[in-house]
Protein backbone atom coordinates (compact mmCIF):
# COMPACT_ATOMS: atom_id res chain seq x y z
CA UNK A 1 0.00 0.00 0.00
CA UNK A 2 1.37 3.19 -0.79
CA UNK A 3 1.84 6.22 1.77
CA UNK A 4 -0.16 9.13 1.04
CA UNK A 5 1.59 12.09 2.45
CA UNK A 6 0.74 16.09 1.55
CA UNK A 7 2.96 18.76 -0.07
CA UNK A 8 3.76 22.28 1.95
CA UNK A 9 1.85 24.89 0.06
CA UNK A 10 5.44 25.99 -0.72
CA UNK A 11 5.80 23.19 -3.07
CA UNK A 12 2.91 23.42 -5.00
CA UNK A 13 3.36 25.67 -8.45
CA UNK A 14 0.21 26.81 -10.49
CA UNK A 15 -0.66 25.62 -13.89
CA UNK A 16 -0.95 28.39 -15.95
CA UNK A 17 -4.45 28.81 -17.07
CA UNK A 18 -8.12 28.41 -15.68
CA UNK A 19 -9.65 25.04 -15.78
CA UNK A 20 -12.81 23.88 -16.52
CA UNK A 21 -14.39 20.45 -14.51
CA UNK A 22 -14.43 18.32 -17.21
CA UNK A 23 -10.68 19.21 -18.06
CA UNK A 24 -9.40 17.92 -14.67
CA UNK A 25 -9.62 14.25 -15.49
CA UNK A 26 -6.74 15.71 -18.14
CA UNK A 27 -4.68 16.75 -15.74
CA UNK A 28 -5.03 14.97 -12.39
CA UNK A 29 -1.42 12.67 -12.34
CA UNK A 30 -0.96 9.62 -9.90
CA UNK A 31 1.79 10.37 -7.66
CA UNK A 32 1.09 14.37 -7.13
CA UNK A 33 -0.64 16.72 -4.41
CA UNK A 34 -3.06 19.08 -5.81
CA UNK A 35 -4.75 22.20 -4.77
CA UNK A 36 -7.90 23.11 -6.36
CA UNK A 37 -9.34 26.82 -5.97
CA UNK A 38 -12.66 28.49 -7.45
CA UNK A 39 -11.70 31.21 -9.84
CA UNK A 40 -14.77 32.52 -11.10
CA UNK A 41 -16.38 32.11 -14.15
CA UNK A 42 -16.71 31.74 -17.70
CA UNK A 43 -18.65 34.41 -19.76
CA UNK A 44 -21.12 31.64 -20.78
CA UNK A 45 -21.33 31.18 -16.51
CA UNK A 46 -18.71 27.67 -16.69
CA UNK A 47 -17.07 27.60 -13.03
CA UNK A 48 -13.70 27.83 -13.87
CA UNK A 49 -10.65 26.71 -11.25
CA UNK A 50 -7.16 27.08 -10.50
CA UNK A 51 -4.65 23.79 -10.01
CA UNK A 52 -1.95 24.21 -7.74
CA UNK A 53 0.35 20.85 -8.03
CA UNK A 54 3.30 19.34 -6.96
CA UNK A 55 6.66 18.59 -8.21
CA UNK A 56 7.35 14.94 -9.09
CA UNK A 57 9.81 13.84 -6.67
CA UNK A 58 11.98 10.42 -7.06
CA UNK A 59 10.19 8.69 -4.56
CA UNK A 60 6.69 9.41 -5.23
CA UNK A 61 7.98 8.35 -8.95
CA UNK A 62 9.17 5.08 -7.86
CA UNK A 63 5.93 4.44 -5.35
CA UNK A 64 3.62 4.91 -8.37
CA UNK A 65 5.13 2.97 -10.65
CA UNK A 66 5.46 -0.25 -7.94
Amino acid sequence: MNQVTSSPPSDLRRLPGLFRRWELAQIIEAGRDYRIEDAGEAGDGTVLFAIYRSVPTTDAVANVES
